[in-house]
């Protein structure tokens, strides 16, 4: 899951992946509008790649809180097998050492899906090609 935090947008997004395949759901509000856009979608997600996620999210604690408000809030869920494992980072402006490593390497696989989630969307100012 992604929620941007205070934004022009408010874009937020929920990922789920398992079996080889993520389902996303995300929303947005576009531009000035009071309305807001849903949708959803499937992408291939190789089971490589779920055990890649898997890997780094089982040496991570399920939270790191930067308490920061207004900023991005990431999320991430996989399952192999019968386990599941979930981490969700609360931006911060700096990190402790002792959490700073950690989130690091979760963000290292996040930032890829991010990209790839993101211009699958057609936000304003953001990207404006959609699949």
């Amino acid at each position: 899951m992604h929620i941007d935090g205070f934004s022009e947008h408010l874009l937020c997004w929920e990922l789920f992946a398992s079996r080889g395949t993520a389902i996303v759901e995300a929303s947005w509000r576009p531009g000035d509008r009071h309305s807001r856009i849903e949708h959803a979608f499937e992408i291939d997600f190789p089971d490589t790649g779920i055990q890649e996620c898997a890997a780094v999210l089982a040496k991570l604690k399920p939270v790191y809180d930067g308490q920061t408000s207004d900023m991005p809030k990431y999320s991430l869920s996989v399952e192999v097998g019968d386990n599941r494992f979930s981490t969700t980072v609360r931006a911060a402006a700096s990190w402790p050492d002792e959490d700073k490593s950690a989130v690091d390497s979760f963000m290292q696989i996040w930032r890829p899906l991010s990209r790839e989630i993101e211009a699958l969307l057609a936000i304003p100012g953001r990207n404006k090609r959609r699949k």
